[in-house]
């Protein structure tokens, strides 16, 4: 008898830990009948089999270089770990199955503050409804869906801080699918703060901390999909946790330049199973839209500002279906990670309290003291000052924030103060990963130039400036865009439960509320999302439907 396509892989399975050298690859199984012999072998991890269709046969043996680490059964693909090349050329020479290798996408990290408005209320004050949860008109589309409840929203993401004051009523459960070296103390732990800062938007209950989010009574899961990077098959096994949970919407504010036809088949069972999958449209500012916001069956998400403007870093193109705020947005951070600021200018004993952002990175503290003033912040400027116990104030301008601080410090500056050489609150980062041990903070250019106006006059010039630790934090990017619309999914889906997640796109690209700037080339999609319109047409199709069908 002669076989066809003879194929040797090992049904060994193991954890996520073996094999480090291993290469893991997405092995998509075309027949159906196949896969189902896989599913009931595979509690005998040790047994072999062989299982045949028309043309060709599959051995599993029990030995072998090669591993299967787990199965993803709602779609129907394998995970698998090998060193050989010769397996995978094997596997892709049957015509049973599609293979795909791992690719890691950098981390999700939010587009730096440069400026931007105080969008939140005072520094140190109560906690206001953020910008974008009225701008999309959450508030009043709330009485007539609940507010959420009842609908379940999965965050694939870099992970939750589940015990944060404003989610922890909202937590369900949660999952790990990257391998991570520390040992926090549930896997999921988000390090980063990109999860927990989506999660906030989309459902902060607005009674812990006080922030609210869209849908404050929807309902969280959360997987973790990213940590020092985003697993295409991390991401695409979230995917099927999801319809295993049967959630109602999934946000993914993540994102790379390549499709993925392993990510394709996952996306159209997420759409099979009643998902919204919301994805965030990218932040290089170009006229393309990355995957998976550029699929078929996920909506994709671009940001505006907070005048409703297209954000600069926002990408666009016929993908695009509609955009939301993006720009200067508040939420949670993992506890502590966050951080407050409060600045007052003293010239010759006035007092004024003045505008000022954390630079990210910054130290905590309390400063009183003169400051001096160090130009742009660059070594020959600072050479020949003593800054010793004394706060650095430095334009912005041609080094990075941090040469500035670092330049600074090297002086004895006990803060620094980095005003902005354009209209606006300046806010900014110090690097990734990096903490000072001062205070590092942004002013904006009206009060910078001021301060060293007075300073060049002969005035005695002191700050008190302060940095506080905080639960949350202002972001920016199509990440912090793409979850004001997944709360509008739950707020939909809460109204009407009925709907397919189709339905659920076209309502809230149908509701959106049209925007003046340029959209020849689909810059804005349908416009700005609309929660208050969406859920009233939603509401209109449960009355059709009744009408439909009578009551006899």
């Amino acid at each position: 008898m002669k076989r066809v396509g003879l194929i040797l892989i090992s049904l060994t399975f193991i954890s996520f830990q073996a094999l480090a050298e291993a290469k893991k690859y997405i092995v998509t199984v075309n027949s159906s009948q196949i896969f189902k012999q896989i599913q009931a072998h595979k509690k005998g991890f040790d047994t072999f089999g062989t299982f045949n269709n028309s043309n060709s046969s599959f051995h599993f043996l029990s030995e072998g270089p090669q591993k299967i680490t787990k199965t993803l059964d709602n779609l129907e693909m394998l995970v698998m770990e090998t060193e050989n090349p010769q397996d995978i050329a094997a596997l892709k020479a049957s015509g049973l199955v599609e293979v795909e290798e791992e690719i890691i996408f950098p981390e999700p990290k939010p587009v730096a503050h440069f400026n931007g408005a105080n969008s939140y209320g005072s520094y140190g004050g109560p906690i206001d409804t953020p910008w974008g949860i009225n701008a999309v008109r959450a508030p009043q589309a709330w009485v007539n869906s609940s507010e959420g409840q009842n609908v379940r929203v999965l965050v694939l993401d870099t992970g939750i801080d589940r015990d944060h004051p404003a989610l922890k009523s909202r937590f369900e459960k949660g999952e790990n699918f990257m391998e991570r070296d520390d040992e926090p103390e549930y896997s999921y732990k988000d390090i980063n703060g990109h999860g927990t800062h989506v999660a906030g938007t989309i459902a902060a209950d607005g009674v812990g901390g006080g922030l609210v989010g869209v849908a404050p009574k929807a309902t969280l899961l959360s997987g973790r999909v990213c940590g020092g990077g985003c697993s295409s098959i991390a991401i695409i096994s979230g995917v099927d946790w999801g319809i295993s949970e049967r959630v109602d919407v999934i946000n993914m504010s993540l994102g790379g330049p390549f499709p993925s036809g392993a990510a394709i088949k996952a996306y159209k069972r997420a759409e099979a199973a009643d998902i919204v999958v919301v994805a965030a449209a990218g932040n290089d500012g170009k006229d393309s839209v990355s995957y998976p916001a550029a699929y078929d069956t996920t909506y994709a998400v671009g940001a505006v500002d907070i005048h409703l403007n297209k954000a600069d870093f926002s990408q666009w193109g016929k993908e695009l279906n509609i955009v939301a705020p993006g720009v200067d947005v508040y939420s949670s951070v993992p506890q502590g990670s966050g951080r407050n600021s409060h600045l007052q200018g003293i010239v010759d004993k006035a007092v004024s309290d003045l505008d000022s952002a954390p630079m990210s990175g910054s130290g905590v503290g309390q400063v009183s003291a003169e400051i001096i003033s160090a130009g742009l912040g660059k070594a020959e400027d600072v050479k020949d000052l003593d800054l010793t116990g004394k706060v650095a104030l430095i334009q912005r301008g041609e080094i990075a924030f941090k040469d500035k601080a670092d330049n600074a410090l090297s002086k004895g500056a006990i803060a620094v103060v980095i005003f902005n050489h354009e209209p606006g609150l300046l806010m900014g980062t110090l690097g990734d990963e990096i903490s000072y041990s001062i205070p590092v903070l942004g002013m904006n250019k009206a009060d910078g130039e001021q301060l060293k106006a007075a300073l060049e006059a002969g005035s005695i010039v002191e700050m008190n400036v302060a940095v506080d630790q905080t639960d949350y934090s202002s972001l920016q990017g199509t990440s912090m865009a793409s979850p004001h619309v997944a709360g509008v999914a739950a707020l939909v889906r809460a109204a009407n439960p009925n709907l397919s997640a189709k339905e659920v796109r076209e309502i809230m690209s149908s509701t959106a509320t049209p925007l003046s700037g340029p959209n020849d080339e689909n810059q804005l999609g349908a416009g700005l999302i609309n929660a208050e319109a969406a859920v009233e047409k939603a509401l209109l199709e449960v009355s059709s439907d009744l009408l439909l069908t009578g009551t006899n």
